[in-house]
């Protein structure tokens, strides 16, 4: 009689637990996962911007110094420009002093050539006028009126390049400020992606929490009531069989030790184990910010973090991820508890980032310059979970 009712009493406090408890779970996943599933699509939106941003800053600081080195050859090319005029014009200078000279000599011949051409060109063109003027003059004449031509064509070309560059400059930076406010957009974007998820989280776990106490508060509700039903169905049992006015006591007795026994069976078999209390530990450090080679609360960075706390359990780990996951026992990430450490990486030789899993894919970690110590889901290069 005792055995079929406690089979009675197992079987209304599962079926207590179950209507509770499993409601609230199976409410909570679907709505977190599109949340988890929209971060992650934001994440990988982010992530292109990033690299687009990566490309168009390169090609800017390419387009900018390309625009410094031509602003520099075309005020060269200014200060050659004007030397070759000065020079032309003294060389023309030089050369009418000599036709002045010319006039003045005696002798008409020279002067008569000198008034039937029409301009200095044609003036050089005529070999008995510079046999007086000299060969020497005529020839700098022309050279420099040859590299006055080439300097003058070099610098239109260069100030043609730097207008162009000017032009791809304004163009890279126009792109530049396009990708910069789409990444800020989705930056933002991501942030309350990642904040939904946080909150339905614990919403779920809040849900959870109170069925569980639901749970608990009827299965003790139904615990008395089946005690009830025992004790009168053992009083009706003893006046059946007429039994001496001992037996109910012994029988009590032997009920007592039986369920003192049951007791202390279950006590023993109760109680957690694993790290969980380094969550509480990692809690109060929420916000403080990441620290490059951080290992305090004036700033983590994700080793730092985890060393720090988990010294306060009177655990003591190397400042590196890597180097962490060895003092580990490697768990699988769907036997994850929380406690446990997550470290991520393509193998344990190239393990980046640690973090303290939580539960339901989230973790504290520290996790880059510009962030702070915060829950975090576990990102898509998860390597492997650690048991200390």
């Amino acid at each position: 009689m005792r055995r079929r009712l406690a089979l009675i009493l197992v079987a209304l406090l599962v079926a207590t637990l179950a209507a509770l408890v499993l409601p609230a779970a199976s409410l909570a996943s679907p709505s977190i996962s599109v949340a988890r599933a929209q971060a992650h699509q934001l994440q990988g939106q982010v992530d292109s911007l990033n690299n687009r941003m990566e490309i168009v800053v390169e090609r800017y600081d390419a387009a900018v110094q390309k625009l410094a080195a031509l602003k520099a050859s075309v005020a060269t090319s200014q200060a050659q420009l004007l030397r070759a005029r000065y020079a032309l014009a003294l060389a023309h200078q030089q050369l009418a002093e000599q036709v002045v000279i010319m006039y003045k000599q005696p002798t008409t011949q020279y002067l008569d050539v000198a008034l039937s051409v029409h301009s200095f060109s044609d003036l050089a063109t005529q070999l008995p006028f510079f046999d007086k003027l000299g060969q020497q003059s005529a020839a700098t004449v022309r050279e420099i009126d040859a590299l006055k031509a080439a300097v003058e064509l070099r610098h239109a070309q260069l100030v043609t390049q730097r207008t162009q560059a000017q032009e791809l400059v304004v163009q890279i930076a126009a792109q530049k400020m396009q990708i910069a406010g789409s990444l800020e957009q989705r930056r933002q974007l991501l942030q309350h992606a990642q904040v939904e998820v946080r909150r339905l989280i614990v919403q779920m776990q809040q849900a959870k929490a109170a069925a569980a106490a639901r749970a608990a508060a009827a299965a003790l509700q139904a615990a008395k009531r089946a005690a009830a039903a025992a004790a009168a169905t053992r009083a009706e049992q003893v006046q059946r069989d007429a039994a001496p006015p001992s037996s109910p006591s012994a029988s009590s007795s032997a009920n007592g030790a039986s369920s003192a026994s049951e007791s202390g069976s279950s006590s023993a078999s109760g109680g957690g184990g694993g790290r969980a209390s380094a969550i509480s530990i990692a809690q109060r450090y929420l916000g403080v910010p990441y620290v490059w080679g951080g290992a305090s609360p004036a700033g983590f960075d994700c080793s730092g973090l985890v060393m720090y706390v988990f010294a306060q359990l009177g655990v003591a780990l190397p400042h590196n991820a890597a180097q962490q996951f060895t003092h580990c026992t490697p768990v699988p990430r769907a036997e994850l508890q929380p406690g446990d450490l997550v470290f991520f990486g393509s193998s344990a030789a190239t393990i980046h980032h640690v973090g303290i899993y939580v539960g339901n894919d989230t973790m504290i970690d520290a996790p880059c310059t510009g962030e702070v110590v915060q829950y975090d889901t576990l990102f898509g290069d998860f390597y492997s979970g650690g048991r200390l």
